[in-house]
């Protein structure tokens, strides 16, 4: 059977419309056209008069069914009152302003939305589920799911016919040789890192990105290119920021991929002011990215702010700097709410 395609789905039947079936039907109009006619499906509107048919009697008194819009309409005014409790949001717009600001201004999840009305002391605190159904519903003005950055819609890639080239694969230690404690997420001081690029056309900067492993604090630095030696210029400016016992200290190991600018790793360990090395740098398999997850986590959230595509060379170093601060002060369910900032302030001081 056909199906109407203009049929509105999951909106209810209106007491107007009703009435239109009542006048229909009793003229003798199949169900089929009255659909057509309301622009729904044939099967609403077979189960609404199923379910509106009443028994009445003529001037002879002999009884006869017919379709009553008003019998219809009570009992879908009875089953509405089983819907449960309305919603809670009600009329508090100063809420409902608080939940768009925080999702639209601060690029906050529901999640950390709802830890924020916690943290606040707000009379009024919904959960993150809560949450999501009322951006589902659109019940606030300003908000959908469009503004989640999890939900939006994207464009969908084109799949390349393309060769994949084999790459070329680092002669240092593999991942597999990782310390367990970097594995784990137990200890303090395992990195990951990587390149944040720009379009293919265009300039040769590129961002480094850093993610410490247990606390996923994120270092984010900008490059002129993609070069090695842009990326060894990075890792001597931390060494002398920090001295080089507490590099050693904080950067333990560093996992890479098998990029070109990461292939030298006796020269990303060696360090510039000791004898001693730095750091130990350990090479994910290639085409692995998921075992850098914390690394690719962390630079889809400076997605948010980078978009595939800008030149990253137009982004001015004290913006990148405000990238890394959101990114560093944003509360994490998996830190049970804590900020990477906060835990690695709190590393540093058993440290130093």
């Amino acid at each position: 059977m056909e199906q109407n395609q203009n049929s509105r789905k999951g909106k209810h039947l209106t007491r107007v419309e009703r009435m239109v079936i009542e006048r229909m039907s009793r003229g003798g109009i199949p169900p089929r056209d009255i659909a057509a006619a309301l622009e729904r499906h044939p099967r609403t509107i077979q189960r609404e008069l199923k379910r509106g048919t009443v028994t009445h009697r003529d001037s002879e008194w002999r009884e006869y069914r017919t379709y009553s819009s008003d019998r219809g309409q009570d009992l879908h005014d009875y089953h509405a009152t089983a819907r449960g409790p309305g919603l809670r949001l009600g009329r508090n717009y100063a809420l409902a302003e608080f939940i768009r600001c925080r999702i639209v201004e601060h690029k906050e999840s529901p999640d950390v939305v709802a830890f924020r009305m916690r943290q606040a002391g707000l009379e009024e605190v919904v959960c993150t589920k809560t949450i999501y159904n009322y951006i589902d519903k659109g019940v606030i003005f300003g908000l959908s799911n469009e503004s989640l950055w999890e939900k939006r819609k994207r464009a969908k890639r084109r799949k390349r016919g393309a060769r994949r080239l084999a790459k070329r694969i680092s002669k240092g230690k593999s991942i597999d040789q990782r310390p367990e404690g970097a594995e784990t997420r137990e200890e303090f001081g395992h990195w990951e890192m990587d390149l944040v690029t720009g379009p293919t056309r265009g300039s040769n900067a590129a961002l480094l990105t850093l993610v410490e492993r247990r606390h996923r604090i994120t270092i984010i630095r900008k490059l002129p290119d993609k070069s090695q030696a842009s990326v060894l210029k990075v890792l001597r400016g931390l060494e002398r920021e920090h001295g080089s016992r507490c590099f050693r200290q904080i950067f333990k190991t560093i996992t890479v991929d098998n990029g070109s600018e990461f292939l030298d790793f006796e020269a990303l360990e060696a360090s510039s002011f000791s004898k001693q090395q730095r750091t130990q740098i350990f090479y994910a398999h290639p085409y692995s990215s998921w075992e850098r997850g914390s690394n690719e986590n962390g630079n889809r959230m400076i997605r948010r702010f980078v978009a595939k595509g800008r030149d990253i060379a137009r982004f001015t170093k004290q913006k990148i700097r405000d990238i890394e601060l959101w990114i560093n002060n944003y509360p994490r369910r998996i830190l049970d709410f804590m900020t990477p900032h906060e835990l690695f302030t709190n590393e540093l001081k058993t440290i130093s």
